[in-house]
């Protein structure tokens, strides 16, 4: 199964669960690179974290995305010196 970064979401009441987060530490190929107070970002092979949610139903998984950002440094295309 391929291995990704996965964002987990708990939607139960409360904080997250301390249990939860010693369940996921406890499974082999499984890190946590950063939590909030209702969301962990894990890299993980995506059927553990299945299997994860299947026993869990207070929490969600959905693939970590990126965007690109725009270049902050804007450059001219046209090359002026030729149309001289």
């Amino acid at each position: 199964m391929p291995t990704g970064r996965f964002i987990l979401r708990f939607r139960g009441s409360g904080p997250i669960p301390a249990k939860d987060v010693e369940h996921l530490r406890s499974l082999p190929d499984v890190n946590i690179i950063d939590s909030t107070a209702r969301m962990l970002l894990v890299d993980a092979p995506q059927d553990k974290l299945k299997a994860f949610i299947n026993l869990t139903p207070e929490w969600i998984m959905s693939e970590e995305r990126t965007i690109p950002l725009p270049d902050p440094r804007p450059r001219i295309h046209q090359d002026f010196d030729k149309e001289k």
